[in-house]
C-alpha cells in the first residue's frame, strides 16, 4: 500500500527536547503564570541575539504582528502603504485594519517577490510604508530597497515565511562568511514582523508572533501596544491591543530556537535536491531563489498546474496553492488593476511538499510521479 507523502509536518524534535518542553510546560502550569512573564523576555532576548537585531516583542500571532508595527510608527488615516499583489491574505488586513489605502506593486516575474522597479512607480506624496513580503522564505533586497526608496518611508518586513533567512544577494551562501553575517546583522528595515504559526520553520504549538527592530522607540511603544496600551499597571495612555505572546508558547519557541538553523538548512538541501531533479522538466519553471533563503515552502510554476496537482493527490502526495489568487482579487478588496506577473503566478505555481522529516525515498517518489505525468500528460 502506498504511503501518504505529507505537505508539511510540525519541525521534529528530539525524545530530549520534546521531554524538556513537556518539563517546561507542567513547571508553566503549576506556577500559574500564563501571559507574558520571565519566559518570554527569555525567548524575545534569545530571538533577537540569533537573529542580531537589538529589540524583540512577543505577540498573539503574526498578523498582529504586521497590525502592531503599523500601529506603532503613527500612520494617518488613508496615508499609502505599498504591499505585494502574491501574499498571504495577513498582509493586506493589517493595513485595511489601520485604515490605510493599499497600493499593490506587481512582483518580479522569476522571484515571485515584490519588483523594486514596480515599487519605485508606485509611490506618491502620500506613501508612508512599503511592506516587502519575504515570500516563501527568501528575502527581499531590503539594501537595494532602501537605497532605491530613500530614508524617509518606513519598510516594515513581513518576514512571516523568513525565519533565519540570509540575504545572499552579495556573496556566495556561507554561514559562516563575514559577508553573509554582516546582511544578517544590518537590518535596513525599520521592523521585521514573523509568524509563528505551527506549519512555521519555527512553529509554535499555537498561533503566536514576534515584532523586531533595532529602534528603541518603536520598541517601547510596541510593548504598551500588545498590552491594551499599558505603561504599567492601570496606566493606559494609548489604544493597544491584548496581544501578549503566552507564556506556555514562549517556553516552546524557546527550545525549538536551539534547532532552527539545523533545520533551515536541511530545507535547503530538499529543495537544492528538487532544483537538480525538476530543472530539465521544460514545463516546469523553478522559482528563482537565492542560496540563503530559509525555504520555507518549495514551489514551482507550470501552465498545468491544476492538472498536476489532481495528479499527485491522486497519487497521495500532498501539495498546496500559495496563493490561489494575487489580493488584488481578494472580494473585500476587489482592486480593478491588472497586476500580470502576480495573476500569471497565481493560476501556475504548486507549492511541493517541504518539510525536515521529508525522506531521500520520498523526494525520489515526488520526483518520479512528476515526470510520469509530463510525460504521459
Amino acid at each position: 500500500m502506498v504511503k501518504l507523502i505529507n505537505f508539511t509536518e510540525v519541525n521534529p524534535i528530539s525524545k530530549h527536547e520534546d521531554k524538556l518542553i513537556n518539563k517546561e510546560i507542567h513547571s508553566t502550569i503549576t506556577k500559574k503564570k500564563f501571559i507574558l512573564g520571565k519566559e518570554v523576555k527569555n525567548f524575545e532576548n534569545s530571538f533577537s541575539k540569533l537573529s542580531k537585531i537589538k529589540y524583540s516583542v512577543g505577540c498573539a500571532s503574526g498578523t498582529d504582528a504586521l497590525i502592531l508595527a503599523l500601529k506603532s510608527i503613527n500612520l494617518q488615516k488613508d496615508d499609502e502603504i505599498i504591499i505585494p499583489a502574491m501574499t498571504y491574505i495577513s498582509t493586506g488586513l493589517a493595513v485595511i485594519l489601520n485604515n490605510c489605502k493599499i497600493i499593490f506593486a506587481d512582483i518580479d516575474e522569476k522571484t515571485g517577490l515584490i519588483s523594486i522597479t514596480k515599487v519605485l512607480k508606485s509611490i506618491t506624496k502620500k506613501t508612508k510604508v512599503i511592506i516587502p513580503v519575504n515570500l516563501y522564505g527568501q528575502k527581499v533586497d531590503i539594501k537595494k530597497l532602501r537605497k532605491t526608496v530613500g530614508r524617509k518611508i518606513f519598510i516594515i518586513e513581513d518576514s512571516a515565511q523568513s525565519h533565519f533567512a540570509y540575504s545572499c544577494y552579495y556573496c556566495d551562501y556561507n554561514a559562516n562568511s563575514k559577508c553573509c553575517k554582516k546582511e544578517r546583522n544590518e537590518r535596513f528595515a525599520n521592523v521585521a514582523c514573523y509568524s509563528f504559526y505551527p506549519s512555521k520553520n519555527l512553529g509554535a504549538y499555537g498561533d503566536a508572533g514576534l515584532v523586531a527592530t533595532n529602534d528603541f522607540k518603536i520598541y517601547k511603544k510596541l510593548l504598551s501596544l500588545r498590552n491594551l496600551g499599558a505603561v504599567k499597571k492601570n496606566e493606559h495612555n494609548i489604544i493597544g491591543m491584548s496581544s501578549r505572546l503566552d507564556t506556555i508558547q514562549a517556553v516552546v519557541l524557546k527550545n525549538k530556537l536551539k534547532s532552527i538553523l539545523k533545520l533551515n538548512d536541511i530545507r535547503r538541501k530538499i529543495s537544492i535536491f528538487y532544483d537538480k531533479s525538476l530543472r530539465n522538466i521544460k514545463e516546469i519553471k523553478i522559482t528563482e531563489t537565492n542560496p540563503g533563503s530559509s525555504r520555507h515552502l518549495y514551489v514551482i510554476r507550470t501552465k498545468y498546474r491544476n492538472k498536476l496537482l489532481k495528479y499527485l493527490l491522486m497519487k497521495k502526495i500532498n501539495c498546496q496553492i500559495h496563493y490561489p489568487y494575487s489580493l488584488n482579487k481578494a472580494k473585500f478588496i476587489n482592486k480593478k488593476i491588472t497586476l500580470k506577473n502576480s495573476e500569471n503566478w497565481a493560476n501556475q505555481c504548486l507549492s511541493l511538499p517541504l518539510h525536515p522529516n521529508l525522506k531521500i525515498f520520498q523526494m525520489r517518489r515526488i520526483v518520479s510521479e512528476i515526470k510520469n505525468f509530463f510525460q504521459y500528460k
